[in-house]
């Protein structure tokens, strides 16, 4: 888990992810890190906490996302 993970770029503008950040009164970053966290059930990196959790329907939204780049599935591959 050592390798860094591979977010398309056009996924932190994506207009789905910036409604989510504003919802949240975050960054898009941050709503992908916890995305990340969410679904391969990681830890948070040390010092880090999210105030907030995505929804289920929000998650199946960014999986959905995420698996048009195929950089999700990869990643996933990796870990398991």
């Amino acid at each position: 888990m050592d390798k860094p993970i591979d977010i398309p770029a056009n996924l932190y503008e994506d207009e789905v992810v910036c409604f989510m950040a504003d919802r949240y009164r975050t960054t898009t970053e941050r709503v992908m890190q916890c995305f990340l966290v969410q679904e391969a059930e990681v830890p948070a990196p040390e010092k880090e906490s999210f105030p907030f959790r995505l929804t289920d329907n929000e998650m199946e939204i960014l999986r959905g996302l995420l698996s048009r780049s195929g950089s999700f599935r990869l990643w996933i591959e990796e870990i398991f």
